[in-house]
């Protein structure tokens, strides 16, 4: 019964978007728990700049989203898997991005 419980636990933060948009997150709630989690309290220095990275990787993630490919979104927003954060889900994306320009890349050059 709890591994059936865990995936609610663990995307508790994520309210999910209609029509396959953008899931929404509470930033300042997840900037709270994971400055409290990493330094056992939460400084307005450390919040302040988890949450500014937290709406810059949003509005990128937001901006791009018709264009990115599904299966990218459906490995990397992935509450079980990634943490609830749009700066883990936007490096994601980018990071499948590069691996198949590198990949196409390889297959295109000549051997040597």
């Amino acid at each position: 019964m709890f591994i059936a419980f865990m995936p609610i636990v663990l995307g508790s933060h994520v309210l999910v978007a209609a029509a396959g948009g953008l899931p929404r997150i509470d930033i300042e709630k997840n900037c709270r728990e994971s400055s409290d989690a990493l330094y056992g309290t939460t400084t307005a220095n450390v919040f302040d700049a988890c949450v500014e990275d937290e709406k810059d990787a949003s509005a990128k993630l937001a901006k791009d989203w018709a264009i990115f490919p599904a299966a990218d979104k459906a490995r990397c927003v992935h509450a079980a898997i990634y943490l609830p954060s749009y700066v883990e889900w936007l490096t994601c994306i980018e990071g499948e991005s590069a691996l198949r320009r590198i990949r196409k890349d390889s297959a295109a050059a000549p051997p040597g």
